[in-house]
């Protein structure tokens, strides 16, 4: 999993599977309804990763994105051809006490990234 740059040490533990979903919209009119059917779409929808531990390394990676503030590509697995358009829009996590984040191998814990899927290629 490479987000930007940025190949992932550590895969998530647990995470959002980016099937798209279909977009529909209905706006009641006087007598009757109107349905928009946008189709089904990938754009919108919110991916959540989760970790138990991850590298601090990995962690600060992240936060460097998500400080960054910018559309990212997001790629599920090197080789693939494509990549998604997302926007980090919230990281966060524990640091890990017993070992400490300033000794020879800093970890942190209960690690949540969510990711918005801003477009791309849909997946199948």
């Amino acid at each position: 999993m490479i987000l930007g740059s940025y190949a992932f040490e550590w895969l998530p533990d647990r995470w959002t599977i980016p099937d798209a979903e279909r977009v529909i919209g209905e706006v009641k009119t006087y007598n009757s309804s109107v349905v928009f059917d946008f189709g089904v779409s990938l754009s919108g929808k919110q991916i959540v990763m989760e970790w138990d531990w991850m590298p601090a390394a990995q962690f600060d990676a992240m936060d460097l994105i998500f400080q960054a503030d910018e559309p990212i590509s997001w790629v599920l697995e090197k080789g693939v051809v494509g990549s998604i358009l997302v926007d980090l829009i919230s990281l966060t996590g524990d640091l890990f006490e017993v070992i400490g984040y300033d000794e020879a191998f800093p970890y942190r814990e209960k690690v949540k990234a969510t990711l918005l899927i801003l477009g791309g290629q849909a997946l199948s």
